[in-house]
Parts: C-alpha cells; sequence; structure tokens
C-alpha cells in the first residue's frame, strides 16, 4: 500500500524536504502535486511506496496478475495484464494504475 505525504510551509523548504525523502534508496517515489499558497509558502503532495529487496529477485511465478480494462466512450474496449499493478486514488476522479508488461510481439521483424 502506497503512502501518501503531504508538506507544507516555506517554499525553498518544501522542495529542499522533499528532494532528500526521494533519495532514500529504501521507497519509491511515484507521484506528486504541487499547489502554490501565496507568495512564499508551497505545497507538495507525494505518493511513495517501498521498493522490494533488490537481493532477492522475484520471479514471474511470485508476481501478482491484473487486468485493466479500459472502456472508451463509445464502448470499445482494451484490455491488458499487467504484473505487479499498483493503483491509486488521487482523488477529484483521477486513479494512477503502475504495473508492467511484457509484449511478445515487441522485437519481431518482419
Amino acid at each position: 500500500m502506497a503512502l501518501r505525504l503531504m508538506v507544507e510551509g516555506c517554499r525553498e523548504k518544501v522542495k529542499e524536504f522533499v528532494e532528500s525523502i526521494k533519495k532514500v534508496p529504501q521507497w519509491r517515489f511515484y507521484s506528486g502535486s504541487r499547489v502554490s499558497i501565496g507568495r512564499n509558502e508551497l505545497r507538495i503532495d507525494c505518493f511513495f511506496d517501498e521498493k522490494p529487496d533488490r537481493r532477492e529477485k522475484p520471479s514471474l511465478t511470485d508476481k501478482s496478475i491484473s487486468k485493466l480494462t479500459i472502456t472508451s466512450e463509445d464502448g470499445e474496449k482494451i484490455e491488458m495484464v499487467l504484473l505487479d499493478a499498483e493503483v491509486v486514488q488521487m482523488g477529484n476522479g483521477i486513479t494512477y494504475v503502475h504495473g508492467k508488461n511484457y509484449d511478445i510481439y515487441a522485437d519481431k521483424c518482419n
């Protein structure tokens, strides 16, 4: 599950703090939004999750498999299979979906 961090205050201190948090190797930063509050203040919302331990490489069977279906306004459907999918409700009707997909035909030549 992702963590949401909201930092608000002096513009320069907020930027400096968020940049330092992004460098912590245990955590992966994957989304953020900035809102100016007056001339010298800033609010940043960030989403983080834990990076997997790099010493042990997971096998394909260890990964969760999800199917993402997107339906267009005219009813057409697009389906994708994602490995290790993450779904985060960002608010205001926005959903962030992140995962890995492998296309077996991507490197084929005609």
